[in-house]
This record gives structure tokens, C-alpha cells and sequence, in this order.
């Protein structure tokens, strides 16, 4: 009779763990899940565009801050006084450009008048030089004199010397005009200088372009800051993300979109709701190298192989704010089948 017993509880034994086993492999069938995972949100290094003497900085570590706030202030005295040296010198070559339109002007006018004397000076060379040729053929008649001949010779000749000098005249008023183009260009050039100016001055408030965390600030009031180089990090709070690693056998239960449920190690009590934004597209195997440029394959062979593990970013939906910090260890959910 005990003999029967124990056999009748082994195969009851059996058989719960296999209903079990069942049980759990249709559980993770349809809701895989990591504790290989942690808490990410996008982040920006926070550099200053212009370099300079931090005169006020307004920030502390782990401060939060909103889109618009002023984190860090540069001197901004030396980008002032550049900004009205650029002023100066706009104002400057504009007053210049006024002058040489009235200078271009008046040549103008002297160009016209010295236009109208060379046809003033060809028409006297005109008449002189018909006159002589009219008397000329009258000396030998006795109609006109010698004198009158070498008068009117001396007249077309004063006339051609005249007509020569109004032509040379009006080519030098001409030559004389100026032209206002390469001020022109240099006043385009001089406003470009101010516009940059006038930026390099703004720039010397350094805003929060979101709104955020501040981590890693070492420096204080008084640090000389370089253009380019950051100073410290803003974690930008107002979308979260859990960074989760799935094996490659997985990773077609949990298309973009799909709910999911996460746990951050802090508080594990209090889940998070979210949902799969993206699935990483590639990672680096252990045993992958080139050598130039060719890919080298091992001769061994495993006979055991592991599948592959790729991040799956989730997409956290409204995590309270004690609850998320950047790098914070996670285990995440994936729930098929559950509506977006």
C-alpha cells in the first residue's frame, strides 16, 4: 500500500512539474523578460559657444532647470566692446559711401559739361576748317588776300587744338568718376563682422535648451570656459528610456510598439508602463576582426552556441520623477499581446 502511495505522489510530482515547466515556457513565450537592462534618457554636453570668464553661473549639481534658463553667463564686456567697434566702423563706411555718391555726383556733372565742350570744339573745327577750304581757291583770283588765308589756316588750327584739349578734358572727367562698389563691399563685410558681433555677444548666456537634470559640474564662478568645451551634463528628464539586452531569438515578440513593463532595482515595488521604441540594428561580436579589410574566421568551431543579445529601447510612459536616474539597474517586461 505505500509502495502504491509514493508511486501515485512521484507521478502526481511529475506531473505538476511538468504543468510547471508548461507554464512558465508559455509565460515567457509570451512575455520575455531581462534583468540585463538600465535606465537612459538623452543627454547633451553643455560647452560654451565663445570663450571667457564665467561671471555667474547659476547652477549646482543635480539642480533641475527649465528650457530657457540662464545656467552660465561669460563676460560679456570684451564681446560688447567688439560689437560697438563693428557699429563704428558700419557707421563709419556708410558716412563714407554719402560722401562719394555727392563727390560722384559733382564728377558727373563735370563729366557732362566737358561732353558738351568737345561738341562745341567740333563744331568750331568744322566751321574753320569749311572756311579755309571756301577762301582758298580765291587767292588765286585775287579775290582774298594772303593774310586772310593764313588767318583762316590759323583758326582751323586753333580749332583742331581745341577740339583736342575738350576731348582730353572730358576723357580725364570721365576716368575721374569714382565708384562707391568696393565701399559697398566693405560695408557688407563690415555688417557681416557686426552680425557676428552681436551673436558672439548673445552667446555669452549660456540657456538650458530643455528642461532638465544637471550632473557632473566641477568648476565654479570664475573658471575660464573655451568655445567647444563642455563644462557639464544635462540629462534631459522630460522623455525616459529603459536600454534592455534580448537574445536575437527574441527579438520578433517585441516589434516597436509593443507595451511593456519595467522595474527599476531602487523601488521595485512601483512598476513603470512603457513601450518599445526601437530595437538596436547591430552590435560587434566577440569574435569579429578585419585585417585590411578582410573579415578573419576562427578554423575552431563551438559546439555550443549562444544566442546573440541585442538593446531594445523602451520608451517609459510618465515614470515619477524619484523613480528614474540615468544608468539606474532595470528589468524589463515584455507584454505581447497587451494593447498599445
Amino acid at each position: 500500500m505505500k509502495k502504491q502511495l509514493g508511486r501515485l505522489f512521484a507521478v502526481v510530482v511529475i506531473a505538476l512539474l511538468m504543468a510547471s515547466g508548461a507554464l512558465v515556457a508559455g509565460r515567457l513565450e509570451s512575455r520575455p523578460r531581462t534583468d540585463d537592462a538600465f535606465i537612459d534618457a538623452d543627454i547633451v554636453h553643455l560647452a560654451p559657444e565663445v570663450s571667457g570668464r564665467i561671471v555667474s553661473l547659476n547652477v549646482r549639481n543635480n539642480q533641475s532647470v527649465h528650457a530657457g534658463d540662464v545656467l552660465f553667463v561669460i563676460d560679456p564686456e570684451p564681446f560688447r566692446l567688439k560689437l560697438d567697434a563693428a557699429r563704428a566702423q558700419t557707421h563709419a563706411l556708410e558716412a563714407k559711401i554719402d560722401d562719394t555718391l555727392n563727390e560722384v555726383a559733382s564728377q558727373m556733372s563735370r563729366a557732362d559739361a566737358a561732353h558738351t565742350g568737345i561738341a562745341n570744339a567740333q563744331a568750331q573745327f568744322a566751321l574753320a576748317s569749311s572756311t579755309l577750304a571756301r577762301i582758298e581757291p580765291l587767292l588765286g583770283k585775287g579775290f582774298v588776300t594772303a593774310q586772310q588765308i593764313d588767318q583762316a589756316r590759323t583758326a582751323r588750327d586753333s580749332a583742331r587744338i581745341a577740339l583736342d584739349q575738350a576731348i582730353q578734358q572730358a576723357t580725364a572727367a570721365r576716368q575721374a568718376v569714382s565708384s562707391v562698389r568696393p565701399l559697398q563691399q566693405q560695408l557688407e563685410a563690415s555688417r557681416a563682422s557686426e552680425a557676428l558681433a552681436q551673436r558672439d555677444l548673445e552667446k555669452t548666456e549660456v540657456k538650458a535648451p530643455f528642461n532638465g537634470k544637471v550632473i557632473g559640474l566641477e568648476i565654479a564662478q570664475g573658471e575660464f570656459a573655451s568655445t567647444g568645451h563642455p563644462l557639464f551634463t544635462l540629462i534631459d528628464t522630460g522623455t525616459w528610456y529603459a536600454v534592455a539586452n534580448f537574445r536575437e531569438t527574441e527579438l520578433a515578440l517585441m516589434p516597436p510598439g509593443t507595451r511593456a513593463t519595467v522595474f527599476v532595482m531602487s523601488d521595485p515595488t512601483r512598476p513603470i508602463t512603457g513601450v518599445v521604441d526601437s530595437i538596436g540594428w547591430g552590435v560587434l561580436p566577440d569574435e569579429a576582426t578585419l585585417v585590411n579589410g578582410v573579415p578573419r574566421v576562427v578554423k575552431t568551431l563551438d559546439w555550443v552556441h549562444l544566442a546573440q543579445r541585442f538593446p531594445v529601447r523602451v520608451r517609459l510612459e510618465n515614470p515619477a520623477d524619484d523613480l528614474v536616474r540615468l544608468g539606474q539597474t532595470a528589468v524589463v517586461v515584455i507584454r505581447r499581446g497587451d494593447g498599445a
